[in-house]
């Protein structure tokens, strides 16, 4: 395989990925494009769609990338909807667990590779609470809010090379490059 593209309309999710990625035989290429999202609770088709709408912006082989915070209290909610629902509440997503219940979140990332004619969907996932209020501001969006099993910080508080050892994306991008051969 030769180049492959990630493609974010976020700067630090290219650095992070661009991080992540290092250590291969090839070179990652950051893309910043502002890709529109389908709202959907299903995150398998919100991924597929904004790699394939990706795609047809920039014509070169890609992946992107699209999490889910599912917050137990919330029955799951927000899940892959997490970006309007940050847009919104930013910190107060913490205040909408009230003392003494359950606190327990998951988060799942998927990354879909997309080269015209190959769709390719790849998962990680890691358990862990939300935190009773923000701490941190490494990350992006709820990270500072998450703290991932068997931690006593948010990902918003660790380093860089931490936080993606904990994070989602790690598991999933390691998965990406194992089956390509990256």
């Amino acid at each position: 395989m030769g180049l492959v593209y990630f493609v974010s309309a976020y700067e630090r999710k290219l650095e992070d990925m661009a991080h992540a990625w290092q250590g291969g035989p090839t070179p990652l290429r950051p893309l910043r494009l502002d890709v529109p999202e389908v709202l959907s609770s299903d995150l398998d088709t919100v991924v597929r769609q904004k790699a394939i709408a990706a795609y047809r912006l920039a014509l070169v082989p890609l992946f992107v990338e699209h999490g889910g915070l599912f917050i137990e209290h919330l029955n799951g909610f927000p899940g892959p909807l997490v970006n309007p629902f940050w847009e919104r509440l930013q910190d107060r997503i913490c205040s909408l667990i009230p003392p003494g219940l359950s606190r327990a979140a998951h988060v799942v990332q998927k990354v879909c590779y997309c080269d015209g004619r190959t769709l390719r969907v790849y998962t990680g996932s890691v358990l862990g609470e939300i935190a009773c209020e923000r701490q941190g501001d490494g990350g992006t969006h709820w990270e500072p809010m998450f703290i991932p099993a068997g931690h006593t910080r948010t990902l918003g508080q660790m380093p860089r090379e931490e936080r993606l050892r904990c994070s989602a994306s790690a598991e999933v991008v390691r998965a990406f490059r194992s089956d390509i051969g990256l």
